[in-house]
């Protein structure tokens, strides 16, 4: 049971480092969203040099998005492949577990 809970724990460990991974781009496109509803939502009029200003940064904000967008879609079969193993290792130790709990009289 011991070599199962190894690799349970190892399993958990990597679909731990894809879902560190994947909230970290999701904040970051939230955030980059967060700023251009802000940019947009001001009501103070803007000057054309400020116009420009704006849309440059929307525009860098925009890319921004795209890319944390495309870095996602890049993880998701890791992260969907690493969830099922951590998911059926962590299933495999509970049924050694309540295996060895029926056979020494514990459960």
């Amino acid at each position: 049971m011991d070599l199962a809970q190894m690799r349970s724990d190892a399993e958990m460990k990597r679909f731990s480092a894809f879902r560190a991974h994947v909230e970290r781009m999701a904040a970051q496109r939230a955030e980059c969203q967060v700023r251009i509803d802000a940019i947009y939502r001001a009501d103070a009029p803007f000057s054309v040099a400020e116009a420009r200003l704006a849309n440059a940064e929307s525009g860098r904000l925009g890319r921004a998005i795209l890319q944390a967008d495309a870095e996602i879609a890049r993880l998701k079969p890791g992260y969907d492949v690493a969830r099922q193993r951590a998911v059926r290792e962590f299933g495999r130790v509970q049924v050694l577990k309540q295996l060895a709990e029926g056979r020494t009289g514990k459960g």
